[in-house]
């Protein structure tokens, strides 16, 4: 179960327009759970998330969800109102 650091580490690390340069007991973490990974490049080490970690992330916030939840469908099947 991720902390709510790690889990801010794993949405700055998202969101970030510039390459992090910090590695910190969060990312360690991150990278344990295979969550991210670093990349090299011309300006250096940054981190990425992995297709593991940008599923959780997708999964957490309901990104590419169309909008539909399925637990409406069987709240109206049972008399209720969505």
């Amino acid at each position: 179960m991720l902390s709510h650091h790690e889990l801010a580490a794993l949405l700055l690390i998202r969101d970030a327009n510039t390459p992090l340069h910090t590695l910190d007991s969060d990312f360690l973490a991150l990278a344990r759970y295979q969550l991210v990974e670093m990349d090299a490049d011309e300006r250096g080490y940054a981190p990425r998330l992995t297709s593991l970690g940008q599923e959780v992330l997708r999964r957490l916030t309901h990104d590419g969800h169309d909008g539909h939840d399925q637990r409406d469908d069987r709240w109206n099947e049972e008399g209720g109102t969505a």
